[in-house]
């Protein structure tokens, strides 16, 4: 009887904390279709808050701005990272560790102070606040996310698939190109969609660094919400948070899947 009552209170326990966890989340998608504007019931359905999304221009120009941003840094960020990972693979501990440390330490440093030092560094380097400066800042927080993960990847790598295609023939380029990238290419794209994320949603750093007159999208919502959330916020959170969902389950299934895929396509060869 106990046997049977330990895991029966583990399950409860365990859903109860995964419903306490997503409650945030569950409030602000259920009242994005609700009729009423502050909240209050009873719960009426509807699309308007959407239809008035739709309609916001602001909310859609700071989309564009944080979609181009991230975009733009993702690009630089998966680029260098990569580079450095490979680099770090092939260099010794003494070399390795001081920057796997600076990585971590950009990784725990509370945002507000990075975004802080940022802003001191972009002034000593003549950028301010302008587009540029925002987008080198951006790749510094997002970079260590790319070096991370692809390390992580290279350190598991087998080096006897390099040295196989040595010995048949091919040069460091083409081994490179057609046996090391295939089999980091999963942690490269999860590298850069955890990068992309880290960026669109970097409220800090958009805070600080954004030029004048030009508003990201978490600045933006920031301003609307210094006044009470309303359901257009609750309907762009709902919006965001599904296409968040659909990212780490994408995220997920390259971590494992998609590895042993290229693994075993690069064997058939």
């Amino acid at each position: 009887m106990k046997n049977a009552l330990l895991p029966r209170l583990m399950k409860i326990w365990l859903y109860l904390t995964l419903f306490v966890l997503s409650l945030p989340l569950l409030s602000m998608a259920v009242l994005g279709f609700n009729q009423s504007r502050y909240g209050t019931l009873p719960f009426q359905f509807t699309f308007d808050w959407y239809t008035n999304l739709a309609n916001n221009t602001a909310l859609l120009e700071a989309l564009g701005v944080s979609l181009n941003l991230a975009a733009q840094s993702t690009v630089f960020a998966v680029l260098v990272g990569t580079v450095l990972a490979l680099g770090m693979a092939r260099s010794r501990v003494v070399i390795t560790a001081p920057i796997n440390s600076l990585l971590l330490a950009l990784l725990t440093v509370p945002a507000l102070i990075l975004a802080a030092g940022l802003v001191i560094v972009m002034s000593w380097l003549g950028l301010g606040s302008n587009s540029l400066g925002l987008i080198l800042a951006s790749i510094v927080t997002s970079l260590p996310f790319v070096v991370l993960i692809v390390g992580g990847r290279l350190r598991g790598l087998d080096p006897h698939y390099a040295e196989a295609a040595h010995s048949l023939g091919a040069g460091a380029l083409r081994t490179f190109l057609t046996v090391t990238v295939p089999l980091i290419g999963p942690s490269i794209i999860a590298g850069g969609m955890l990068a992309f994320v880290i960026t669109f949603n970097n409220f800090a750093i958009q805070l600080f660094l954004a030029p004048i007159g030009i508003s990201t999208l978490p600045v933006q919502i920031y301003s609307m919400v210094r006044l009470g959330v309303t359901p257009d916020v609750d309907a762009l959170a709902t919006l965001i948070i599904l296409t968040t969902v659909l990212l780490v389950i994408a995220l997920n299934w390259l971590s494992g899947n998609a590895a042993r895929l290229f693994t075993v396509t690069t064997k058939g060869r």
